[in-house]
Parts: structure tokens; sequence; C-alpha cells
């Protein structure tokens, strides 16, 4: 291998930024990555650092990412760290809250919006230019498997905002196709995390034993399957969605 080949995989090795870091998925993932990472959190930085002491390099940034100004500043932070990102895991969303529409509150939903969608938008605005550059990029983001087929009911906020990652996340991947940038997404069942927090218990343990597999997701479940999509070698699929449902949901 010639010392430009060395350079070129060196920085196609760059600095992983993982937004939603302080969330079971993020955390969990983290463990995972062999690169350098830019870890986002909002509630916990402990959480998002927790394998700190296992890593040579490893920044943690605040970010409210609820708003405009917040997302601003949460890349202008990342910014100020001046390393090279190569990869980006799009990890936020706040806990799906069943309620009907008679109840639809704009504020939080633009909230959500912002949180999921906007962000998403303004990370890659800002980070994609120096991948094109490099020729080289591995995008992956979280939906839903409530995207595949008849989503559950009380849930249109949650839902219709996972549709707009969506949509941005396929028009992206069309966008940046052959500038060896890949943008895909996994789309889990139900997870056990903290996100199931504002869900009824009853409804969680009535979903794992009807599930074909008996459970309910893991993070473990999910973590693979995005580590595979942030490998080098993975450069022919683009605009994927990635069922992890244990049988209950198919594209």
């Amino acid at each position: 291998m010639s010392i430009e080949e060395i350079m070129e995989k060196s920085d196609r090795n760059g600095v992983t930024l993982v937004v939603g870091a302080d969330s079971d998925i993020g955390a969990k993932l983290i463990e995972t990555i062999s690169t350098d990472v830019i870890a986002h959190y909002y509630l916990s930085k402990e959480k998002a650092e927790a394998t700190a002491s296992n890593r040579d390099n490893l920044w943690s940034v605040y970010g409210d990412l609820s708003s405009v100004p917040g997302i601003t500043e949460f890349i202008q932070g990342v910014v100020a760290i001046d390393r090279h990102i190569s990869r980006i895991v799009h990890l936020p969303s706040s806990p799906a809250k069943p309620n009907r529409i008679t109840k639809f509150d704009p504020n939080r939903y633009l909230r959500e919006i912002n949180i999921q969608v906007v962000s998403a938008a303004m990370i890659l605005q800002a980070f994609l230019p120096a991948m094109v550059k490099d020729n080289f990029g591995r995008i992956a983001m979280v939906l839903t498997s409530y995207c595949i087929g008849v989503p559950p009911k009380y849930l249109s906020e949650y839902v219709s905002a996972k549709y707009a990652l969506m949509g941005l996340m396929k028009s992206l991947a069309v966008e940046y196709a052959g500038k060896g940038i890949t943008i895909n997404a996994v789309a889990p069942s139900m997870t056990e995390t903290n996100f199931l927090s504002t869900l009824p218990e009853f409804e969680i343990e009535s979903t794992a034993k009807a599930h074909p597999m008996g459970r309910i997701a893991t993070p473990e479940d999910i973590v693979g399957i995005l580590g595979m999509l942030l490998k080098q070698d993975i450069e022919y699929m683009t605009g994927t969605i990635i069922p992890i449902t244990g049988g209950t949901a198919f594209f």
C-alpha cells in the first residue's frame, strides 16, 4: 500500500459524529465504534461519555436541538473541535406520546420537527461539503417501523415527523449518490429503551407477547446494523431503509 493510499484510508477513518449519544442506542453504539467520536448529548453528558476512559479520543458537545439557534450553537461546538468528520449517525427523537389529533399542540410538533428533521438537515448542510471533497462519507439515520405499513393510532405527531425525516434521507441519498457518500436508515420496531417511558406498561408487555420472537428489540439489535451502514465497504447501498422488526414488518 502506497503512502497516498494509507493517508486516504486514514482520512476515511475520521471522526464519527453521533447525534443523540446520550440515548440508550447512542451509548451502546459508541461502545462498538473504533474511530474517534464526537458525542452529542442533551440530558446526560455522563451517558454520552460512558466509554471515554476506554478510548483515546472522545469529545462531548451539548446541544439543544429543539430550536434553530440551539442547533446552530451545537454545530459551532462541533466545528470548534476541528476534526474531520467522515461519518454521522442521527438518533435524536422525543419519546412517542400517544395523543388524539383533537389535542394537537403545534408548538410541541414544531419542537419535534426541529429535533428530528431540521437538526439532521442543518448538520448535514454543515458537514457534507467536506465529505464531498474527500469523496467519502457514511450517514445513518434512525426511523421507525411505523413508517412501514399501517402505523398505530394516536401517534400522528411522531409518525409524521419520522416520515419527514425519511423524505430528507431519500432525497439526500439521490443528491449525493456518486459522490462517495451513502445515506441510509434503520427502521426498528418497539425497542427496550427509556424511550418507552411514556407508554403504558401493558402496551409494552402485550407487544412483546404478540411478537413472533416473543420479545421487543434491544439496543444491541439496532447498533449492529447501524455499525454496518458506517463501514467503508458499504458503498453501493444508499437510500435504503432496513427494517429491524424481528418479523413484524417487512419492506
